[in-house]
């Protein structure tokens, strides 16, 4: 008897969103490079001169979660599980740490506009790509889980219009996973199961741009949202003697990641010669945002080639209610020089994508976060330099209380946690 597992999962790998590096003027080139800013106008290194026509840069980056284990709650019900009462327990919550290897070439094309093209490359080194829509119904900071275990490609251009403005585009090449996997199955004495399994990768772009005047930019962002599409069709011997198979499939879909349409304004006050002010603001758009839950689509229907009493439907699957809204995250920094090294502090706050905490069905979370920054960049005469850059962020304390004692999760639970990254890179000038 064979067995046919088909597996499509689309996975579109587009940003991080906790590390600083140091780039150019306004307050977004000073953010990661993975929170969308490929397309930022002034993104020029100082090296860039005349006889530094081409830098290559090297970093690693490193991120821990720390997010408190969920004692004493409801972990399984009747609803989602074949127990017959409610069982409770602990809800572990030690996601992936992600070390990462960035490499970067930047080029000047055009000395007279100022045109350069960069190439960037975000590769993690603990694991190259990680697929994990978390859990469904249990406690889960959705935004967190694997967004950053996957490897990406950036490139953007920009140049000058004039001595005032300048424009940029960019974009982010992530990577669709494609898999198939036949199965083989036989029973009985003297016969043997077997399967093939094979994987594509397949480019994926999304794209933006922006637009500076003097020290304000404004940039904009596509929402870009990967799919998980799988398909299941079995057949197989389930009792040889009776020649009795199994005939089963059923069809699941997922929004793995989702990065939504973001605008984004940034501006710089100067107060010295050695020291400004950074602001800005981000509309990000997350009204429209999928749940990375895997959800069987149904009804799923089971027979047995016919065997008496032996077809069966399953429920489908269901998304756990929620109910997302679209944010304004506001920024605030200060940048200063002495001598001729460069610090830089930075303040942000997002709040949660979510109107309000889960007190019904599921348990998604995302409570509203500070992130802390601070970056220091030691320049040599050579035009080398390297700098080192933190990250503290603190997920606010949410206190979730079920309006149904026997929901997973009930009675209640507090949600919270701290992010802890940082890294270091350094830039090479070369010569022509």
């Amino acid at each position: 008897m064979e067995k046919t597992i088909r597996f499509l999962s689309a996975i579109t790998f587009y940003r991080t969103i906790f590390f600083a590096t140091f780039c150019a003027t306004p307050l977004q080139a000073y953010a990661s490079l993975w929170d969308g800013d490929l397309s930022d106008p002034s993104s020029i290194y100082h090296t860039l001169k005349k006889d530094h026509p081409f830098v290559i840069e090297a970093g690693i980056e490193y991120l821990h979660t720390a997010i408190p284990t969920i004692q004493n709650v409801i972990v399984e019900n009747p609803s989602t599980s074949a127990t017959n009462s409610n069982t409770y327990g602990n809800v572990d919550n030690s996601y992936p740490d992600v070390l990462a290897q960035t490499i970067r070439a930047q080029f000047l094309l055009s000395d007279t506009s100022k045109w350069t093209l960069s190439i960037k490359t975000f590769l993690p080194l603990n694991s190259l790509a990680q697929m994990d829509t978390g859990n469904t119904y249990q406690p889960e900071f959705v935004l967190y889980r694997a967004e950053l275990q996957r490897p990406r490609i950036a490139v953007m251009s920009g140049m000058n219009l004039s001595d005032d403005w300048r424009v940029g585009l960019g974009a982010d090449v992530g990577f669709s996973i494609d898999a198939v996997a036949d199965v083989y199955l036989q029973s009985g004495t003297g016969t043997y199961s077997d399967q093939r399994i094979s994987a594509k990768l397949k480019p994926n772009v999304a794209s933006q741009a922006s637009l500076q005047y003097l020290d304000y930019s404004f940039t904009a962002r596509g929402e870009n949202k990967s799919t998980l599409d799988l398909s299941a069709n079995a057949t197989a011997a389930v009792f040889s003697a009776v020649k009795a198979g199994l005939d089963f499939s059923y069809l699941s879909q997922s929004a793995l990641y989702f990065e939504p349409w973001e605008f984004e304004l940034d501006g710089k006050v100067h107060l010295t010669e050695t020291t400004a002010i950074l602001w800005g603001a981000s509309y990000e758009m997350w009204s429209r945002f999928q749940a990375p839950a895997a959800i069987i689509q149904g009804p799923v229907q089971n027979n047995c080639n016919g065997q008496s009493g032996c077809n069966s439907s399953f429920s489908p699957g269901l998304t756990p209610a929620f109910q997302a809204r679209d944010l304004i995250v506001p920024t605030l920094g200060i940048q200063w020089q002495m001598a001729d090294n460069r610090y830089q502090f930075t303040y942000r706050f997002k709040d949660s994508i979510f109107k309000n905490t889960p007190t019904s069905n599921g348990n998604y979370l995302d409570p509203p976060r500070h992130d802390a920054m601070f970056q220091v960049t030691f320049p040599f005469a050579s035009g080398f330099e390297w700098s080192l850059h933190a990250q503290v962020s603190r997920l606010m304390s949410q206190d979730v209380v079920k309006s149904d004692v026997n929901e997973i999760g009930a009675p209640g639970y507090t949600a919270s946690g701290w992010l802890y990254g940082g890294g270091v890179d350094v830039s090479i000038p070369l010569k022509e």
